[in-house]
């Protein structure tokens, strides 16, 4: 398995502490929480005097709602992540299908796909892969794609992957081990976090309910070749490095990706 870490970890977004990651751990970055200037400082920051981390790119989320006719810049926006994405040689870049959404589902759901479709237009001319993850949460009326819905969702799509988040997957009450039989392969990567059932917590592995050992067991299965992006949010390096030594990941080995 290989690991990455998701700079939603680091307070700030703080570039220093992303350079002190160990050399065999990828780096995955919140595009859109920063302006070309401070990438472009961010980027040189990283690759200085060491290898190059390896590098994905969480595509736009806040700024853009895919599921909303009103929002008609997230092509313009989309396109400056995958130039990122390209610039830099990043292994994929993350699309959310939506964050709240109104009206009939199913229109939103038609919406969702349509524009993910220009999407992967623009992945295939980048060389840039395309991973749409699980987002929403039913309990607060933003799940659009519940497990049936994404799997269609990914039968329209065939030239896109999937990226598993395993807290939004907790909130929904998704069988992971089932889902990861399911997809195969088709998972490219995950979204590392826990919770206590009720709320987006993005809490370290083993601090909520998630069975950790039943998920890991699955992806050694059937997607072994995934990254494993750790998105914890409020840790510092030192807690996110104590944790992947912790038992919780007693048989994953940090590979370069």
């Amino acid at each position: 398995m290989k690991l990455s870490i998701s700079n939603l970890s680091f307070t700030g977004f703080d570039y220093a502490l992303m350079k002190q990651l160990p050399d065999n751990l990828g780096l995955e970055l919140f595009w859109e929480f920063g302006n070309p200037f401070y990438w472009e400082q961010v980027m040189r920051h990283l690759t200085d005097n060491r290898p190059l981390l390896e590098l994905s790119v969480h595509g736009p989320s806040v700024g853009v709602n895919l599921a909303s006719r009103s929002d008609t810049h997230y092509l313009s926006l989309y396109r400056q992540a995958f130039q990122f994405a390209g610039k830099w040689q990043a292994r994929f870049l993350v699309a959310h299908t939506n964050e709240a959404f109104g009206g009939s589902p199913e229109e939103a759901r038609r919406l969702v796909r349509s524009r993910l479709a220009e999407l992967v237009l623009i992945s295939r001319k980048e060389k840039i892969p395309l991973l749409i993850e699980n987002v929403g949460v039913k309990r607060q009326n933003t799940l659009l794609f519940d497990w049936p819905d994404y799997l269609d969702l990914l039968a329209a799509l065939p030239q896109a992957g999937a990226i598993i988040d395993t807290g939004h997957a907790l909130l929904n009450n998704w069988d992971l081990p089932a889902v990861i039989r399911q997809l195969g392969g088709r998972i490219k990567a995950y979204h590392l976090h826990d919770n206590h059932g009720l709320y987006d917590e993005h809490l370290p592995a083993g601090e909520g309910q998630l069975d950790w050992k039943a998920l890991f067991s699955a992806i050694q299965a059937f997607s072994p070749d995934a990254t494993l992006v750790l998105e914890y949010a409020n840790t510092t390096l030192e807690a996110l490095l104590a944790n992947m030594h912790s038992a919780v990941f007693r048989n994953v080995t940090p590979n370069r990706c």
